[in-house]
């Protein structure tokens, strides 16, 4: 068993010891909302919608993308945006596509696997070459400014079957098992191109599967959202990359229950 296998078991076998009672607090006041209005109905597809695009946007900018989040709107909706790289559009649209992809997943209760990876990575990656999506890499990758070394392409079938098979066997707290599978998705980075925006999609396919809200990690905390990826992939300290994913579920669900206190006009 290589050294990163067993960093995937170990890290799903004992979590860090975060304290996840106040998020879970809130998931069941958010639950104990239930059941919904039509207009809270209404209002929730809303926020989801903008949601979308808050996420669409912020994921993308991280990897680089020209597009602002009204430019992404546009894009969303169908339009083309003047004097974009092509390339932006096409991953606009992918990672769109890739979150539909999940949620349809989700109604058909379909569980992790990684037939479902490459399909959500042929659907996201749609910036890169039809011949790229989907297919585990064939050559090495190498992450700028960081200090993290992706595993060896010829280990990436053998990790990637280690890791699918660590997260469902573990009976860890959910938002952990979600961020763990993240950090170890992109240490193993199993695509050529596209991990990061399909590693995020992932991620929020798992908090939502389990009553969690998506996430969205904003382009501003792009320096925080990187550091803490390298200070547990390199010197393995997972706390800083655990409390930041732990706080944006944390804030989803608060803007969810506002949104349907409002609607309903109790007191916010």
């Amino acid at each position: 068993m290589s050294e990163l296998s067993e960093r995937i078991y170990s890290a799903f076998g004992a979590d860090a010891g975060f304290d996840y009672s106040r998020t879970d607090d809130l998931k069941r006041s958010f639950l104990n909302l239930r059941p919904l209005g039509e207009d809270d109905i209404f209002g929730l597809n809303s926020y989801d919608s903008a949601f979308e695009v808050r996420f669409v946007y912020n994921s993308n900018s991280i990897e680089g993308s020209t597009l602002t989040q009204g430019e992404t709107a546009l894009v969303l909706e169908g339009e083309f945006v003047p004097d974009r790289p092509g390339r932006d559009y096409f991953a606009a649209r992918g990672t769109a596509d890739g979150m539909a992809y999940y949620r349809r997943m989700l109604v058909q209760n379909i569980g992790l696997s990684e037939d479902f990876i490459k399909d959500m990575h042929e659907r996201t990656a749609l910036d890169c070459q039809p011949s790229a999506r989907g297919v585990y890499r064939r050559h090495p990758v190498y992450i700028r400014g960081s200090d993290t070394v992706p595993a060896n392409w010829r280990e990436v079938p053998l990790l990637m079957k280690d890791l699918v098979l660590a997260y469902s066997r573990s009976s860890l707290h959910e938002i952990y098992k979600a961020t763990a599978f993240h950090l170890f998705f992109e240490a193993i980075h199993p695509f050529g191109d596209g991990n990061g925006r399909t590693g995020r999609l992932i991620m929020n396919y798992m908090l939502e599967k389990n009553d969690y809200p998506p996430i969205c990690i904003k382009f501003d905390a792009k320096a925080e959202y990187f550091k803490a990826l390298e200070d547990w992939q390199v010197r393995g300290e997972s706390g800083l990359f655990i409390a930041l994913v732990n706080k944006s579920v944390e804030t989803e669900l608060d803007q969810r229950m506002l949104c349907v206190k409002e609607t309903r006009g109790m007191d916010v």
